[in-house]
């Protein structure tokens, strides 16, 4: 299995694929500190307006933790959370649900 990803991985730098298309793969893009946006998402997890959990590919959770944050378009694995972004976590396994 990690034979394949280091496969597809590497094809996908020669064919300058983006990470997000490939299976498990995410991408990430922050503006400033008012909106990330990020693909490759399958679910969300946790919802507040401190903190935000999202199910990545690969069985990687992202926790986004910040004020004000509002998740404001989730559609085809695509998630943008606006509000003021103080951190981004990443774990394996999903993340904490309180």
């Amino acid at each position: 299995m990690q034979e394949k990803k280091h496969l597809l991985g590497g094809l996908a730098r020669h064919l300058a694929i983006p990470p997000e298309v490939l299976p498990g793969g995410f991408g990430l893009s922050l503006s400033g500190r008012r909106e990330l946006t990020v693909w490759g998402c399958r679910r969300i997890l946790t919802y507040g307006t401190d903190r935000i959990g999202l199910l990545l590919g690969g069985g990687l959770a992202l926790t986004v933790e910040g004020e004000g944050l509002l998740c404001t378009v989730f559609r085809a694995g695509s998630v943008t959370v606006e509000g003021s972004v103080e951190a981004l976590r990443f774990e394996k396994g999903g993340c904490d649900a309180d």
